[in-house]
């Protein structure tokens, strides 16, 4: 029998097992991540029965380096995290146990609901960038989505699946819409995209407590001043305790939404001529300009498709977690993708593990602070250190090359006096 033959057992098997354990280990049932290993054997397996056993090492090796500099980055915030310690007179064994008990154990339900809004918002930031633009604004489209998400899941009275599917998808066109002004700007004027699009998430920041009033919380009608009114339970994303019964009660399926959405947005980046054209607009204008690509219309498309996503990420919040629309819904999650996007290097991919790390660091530091008194600062310390450390190299690759264009220009001039 030939082995070959099997490669798409070995793919589909893959698969299979990457969602068994996905949905397991999301659901804080920890045996997920023997699926998730035994995805990771099948899918070597694949890879070397499809290319051969020197491209499945190119493959091993380039991942291994592609892991190096966050690493790398983890590593060394972790240390310098354990100096700030010593400097304030806490003890770092005993706070960083309690942290990464907290964060990927006792608290990782809230480490995973923490990830899925990061997840949608550090998709959204990292598109833009792969289009050569930068989506402050992100927390202004959150704020869009949630408060859209608010207002149909109120009025909508339609079979469950119909009425979640429409929230998701009009809200994300909304919050898209929300980013037009931006994209025309940027086309027709030139105007920066970190100016226009901050302004109008000021703008959507400000409009959530007169939407806020009018569904719920009036003061002269409601004891409840800062929220809107709850969404019915038809609603609501389904629940993981509905078919993980050991669940934890508010664990739902946002994270594995977005975990769907990061495949997309990966497919639609490296395997369309859409997202082929957004990434030759963010390398390269005039060399994508000069294969008879439109600059306007990829940057438009960009804009727009990452307005969607982070207004995704506030449908998650409204119809998965909270069913009402608080006054102070955000916990800078807009902000944050930024954070996720940039540690991820804007790989979809990526995008996926940042974003449970940053969730994880977030989680572990409420638990550590709550259980050794250690400040829950140090954690922010220690996320500012990772990501100063991994985005360093984007310093380092830009004086590189100015140094080696420097060196280039002196050369041909020495070339050109002889």
């Amino acid at each position: 029998m030939d082995i070959k033959k099997l490669k798409p057992v070995f793919f589909i098997a893959s698969i299979l097992m990457a969602v068994i354990g996905t949905t397991l280990y999301m659901g804080s049932y920890f045996s997920g991540l023997l699926f998730i290993l035994a995805a990771v054997v099948l899918f070597l397996a694949y890879k070397w029965l499809e290319s051969g056993t020197a491209a499945l090492l190119g493959l091993i090796k380039a991942g291994a380096q592609a892991l190096m500099v966050p690493v790398f980055g983890i590593a060394i915030a972790i240390v310098l995290g354990a100096l700030v310690m010593l400097a304030s007179n806490y003890d770092p064994v005993e706070s960083y146990r309690a942290l990464f008990y907290g964060a990927f154990v006792q608290n990782w339900h809230v480490s995973v609901l923490n990830a899925a809004p990061l997840m949608f918002t550090g998709l959204s930031v990292a598109l833009a960038f792969h289009a050569g633009l930068f989506n402050i604004g992100a927390e202004g489209q959150y704020y869009i989505g949630a408060m859209a998400a608010t207002f149909l899941g109120l009025n909508l009275n339609l079979p469950p699946f119909l009425s979640l599917i429409l929230i998701f998808v009009i809200a994300g066109m909304l919050a898209s819409a929300w980013n037009i002004v931006p994209a025309i700007l940027k086309v027709r004027t030139g105007a920066h995209e970190v100016i226009t699009t901050m302004m109008l998430a000021h703008t959507a920041r400000y409009l959530s407590p007169i939407f806020i009033r009018a569904h719920g919380g009036d003061p002269s009608t409601s004891d409840h001043a800062y929220v809107t009114d709850q969404l019915p339970e038809a609603n609501w994303l389904p629940r993981f305790r509905s078919f993980l019964p050991e669940a934890n009660y508010r664990l739902h399926v946002g994270i594995l939404i977005g975990i769907a959405m990061a495949l997309l947005v990966y497919y639609l980046l490296y395997h369309t001529r859409i997202g082929f054209e957004i990434r030759a607009v963010g390398q390269n204008k005039d060399a994508a300009r000069a294969q008879g690509i439109s600059i306007g219309k990829n940057i438009m498309m960009a804009l727009l498709l990452a307005g969607f996503l982070a207004g995704l990420a506030g449908v998650n919040q409204v119809v998965g977690l909270d069913h009402k629309l608080y006054e102070n819904l955000s916990a800078g999650y807009g902000w944050n993708g930024i954070s996720v996007a940039l540690l991820a290097s804007s790989h979809p991919i990526g995008v996926i593990f940042t974003a449970l790390l940053w969730g994880a660091l977030d989680a572990g530091g409420q638990y550590m602070a709550r259980v050794t008194d250690t400040s829950n600062s140090i954690v922010e310390i220690i996320k500012g250190i990772i990501l100063f450390l991994v985005v360093a190299k984007y310093i380092y690759a830009y004086l590189g090359n100015r140094i080696r264009r420097y060196r280039r220009r002196k050369q041909e001039a020495a070339e050109g006096a002889a």
